[in-house]
This record gives structure tokens, sequence and C-alpha cells, in this order.
């Protein structure tokens, strides 16, 4: 029996184009059967739905780069199964700056600002009233988390959790699925040589010391839960000429 006709990916994998599925055969054999089976006894995030929805978003012959953070958002209504995509934030933007769920989503809000210190836009130590000064409309801005993403996959970017459940033991959860992990990046080296790896986070890092990993080219950042992550100039000249913030792109738009 297939691999992926087991929990949870069974559901996770359904409808997913078959160069992803053919893809992910190797590393769902590599979970511990009762690793698995614990699962199925429990309630996890993201759960089977959004499990590896990632890899509904973005063809896996257009990956230029994988995104990866540590794991799933603690909420229901956050986790989607795709790294720092922030279910229950809507619009980005509000009169006073920032949106307010944007605000509240620490990670998402540094990120925020990191492209937008990246385009020179704002100081470093910018407050709310230097981004509500931005004119948005002459800027192109998107308005929504939604069109963020959107962007973002423009450019290929695939975002992934290190750990891609969330149960009451990320350690547990981390070691259960590293041979998964490592069997992955493995497989998406053999059929994207030229994507870059992004990592952030402590997590996140580990997964350069896999043998999977080898050979990709790496960069890597503190989580951007983290204020020092906006600051990071490596981040910035990465993102920088992507243009992530704005509708009409930056490498997909030239």
């Amino acid at each position: 029996m297939s691999p992926l006709a087991r929990y949870p990916f069974a559901t996770a994998t359904k409808g997913l184009a078959d160069d992803w599925r053919a893809l992910l055969e190797a590393p769902a054999a590599r979970l511990d059967p009762a690793y698995l089976a614990g699962l199925e006894a429990q309630d996890w995030l993201p759960g089977p739905g959004y499990l590896l929805a990632a890899l509904r978003h973005v063809p896996l012959a257009s990956v230029r780069a994988v995104l990866v953070g540590e794991s799933p958002y603690p909420r229901k209504e956050s986790a989607i199964g795709e790294a720092f995509n922030d279910g229950a934030v809507g619009d980005l933007w509000s009169p006073a700056g920032l949106s307010k769920p944007v605000n509240r989503a620490t990670s998402m809000r540094n990120i925020m600002k990191m492209l937008l210190v990246a385009e020179g836009l704002i100081s470093p130590e910018a407050r709310a009233a230097e981004i509500a000064a931005l004119d948005l409309a002459a800027l192109g801005f998107v308005p929504t988390m939604a069109a963020l993403f959107d962007r973002i996959r423009q450019e290929g970017i695939l975002c992934i959790n290190a750990i891609p459940v969330l149960t009451a033991s990320k350690s547990r959860d981390a070691k259960a699925w590293e041979g998964f992990m490592d069997a992955f990046l493995a497989g998406l080296h053999r059929a994207r040589p030229e994507a870059k790896l992004l990592l952030f986070g402590n997590f996140a890092m580990k997964l350069a010391d896999l043998p999977g990993a080898a050979g990709f080219p790496v960069l890597t950042a503190e989580h951007p839960y983290n204020i020092g992550f906006i600051n990071d100039r490596n981040v910035q000249d990465y993102f920088r000429p992507l243009r992530l913030l704005r509708a009409g792109g930056g490498s997909a738009g030239r």
C-alpha cells in the first residue's frame, strides 16, 4: 500500500498534482506508523485538510525557493498549512499603519516591516505613524494577506514548516518528522536543483544539516518573531528585488 494512502496523507494529498504526490511517496514512508496512529487519536494543527496545503499553491516546476518556518500557528483559525500565512488576518493595513491583526501576529508584523525597510520606505525603528504616512495606492501595495501570499507564490516561493504539525510536544514532533523532511528536501533538490532554502528560526536552520539538504544554496536567519529579523541585511537583500508588497511584483513582474 502506498504510504500516501495512510492517515493523514490520504486527506492531505487529495487533489494534489501528480508530481508532488510522486515526490511525497518516499518522505511519507519515513514516518513511524505508531506516531501517525497517535496523531489520529488526538487533535493537532493544522489538521489533515491543511497538512501540506502549501504544495497546492506552487507547482513543483515553479519552485525557486523554499521558505521554511518552524511549526504551525497555535490557533486553529490561523494555521492553514502555509508557513507564516495567518488565516486570521485579512487586511494588512489600517489608517494607523499596519492593521490590528497584523500587529498582533508578531512574526507577520516583523516580516512586513522587514519588507518595508528593505525597500527604504521606512526606518528600521519606524513607529506606526511612519507606516501610516505611506501612500499605499501610489506604491501599489497589496491590500490583504491573501494578496500578499499570491505575490509570494508568483515568485515561486514555497512556504512550509520544518515541523508540519503542532501537538503538545514540539520536540517530539520535530524528531518524528525529521526523516520526512530529509527525504522531502532530497526529492525537491532532484526536481529543482537551482532552488534556494530560506531557513528562519532554530528548528528550520537544523534542516541545513540533513543529508537531503546537501547542494541547496541556504540563507538562514533568526525567526521573524524576533525584532532583530527586521534588520537582517542578508534577508533584506534577498527580498528587496522581489518587491513582494507591490501588486505589480518584482522579478515576476519584470
